[in-house]
């Protein structure tokens, strides 16, 4: 292992494995409220955000969020908001994370047109600025604390 994995871990830096597709879309896997699912990692995306269409799959409660959302290929689209969730990648976990509901069809669309699996979500920049996120690209670890 090199030397940076060595001092973020010694920094108390949770390490998380993900796996680069052939999309260049980086996959991890994560828990929400101790939920297996697959998401990408997004550093574009503002928010963390969950597939509506998997809302009763994570037992997510929601309600309308005031802003509406856009995205690669999609704009404008209807957003809700589902408070008090719990989020684990790894060992890491923290629970009271807000999460965005967005239809992400047009997501999976593109995904499956590279005959990728489809992902339940995407971890935005809101979760990776606020855990201090290193990307280690040639070891594919995700560094969080």
């Amino acid at each position: 292992m090199n030397d940076l994995v060595t001092v973020l871990e010694q920094q108390n830096y949770f390490s998380i494995p993900f796996r680069i597709r052939k999309s260049n879309h980086l996959y991890v896997q994560a828990k929400i409220n101790r939920i297996k699912g697959l998401f990408l990692i997004d550093t574009g995306a503002s928010n963390t955000c969950i597939d509506s269409n998997e809302k009763d799959f994570f037992k997510l409660l929601s309600k309308a969020h005031k802003a509406k959302a856009s995205g690669a290929g999609s704009n404008d689209m209807h957003a809700e908001i589902s408070t008090n969730n719990t989020i684990q990648l790894g060992k890491w976990k923290k629970n009271g994370i807000d999460l965005i509901l967005l239809d992400l069809t047009h997501v999976n669309f593109a995904l499956t047109q590279y005959k990728l699996p489809k992902v339940h979500g995407i971890i935005g920049s809101d979760l990776l600025k606020s855990t201090g996120a290193i990307i280690h690209y040639p070891e594919q670890l995700l560094f969080i604390k």
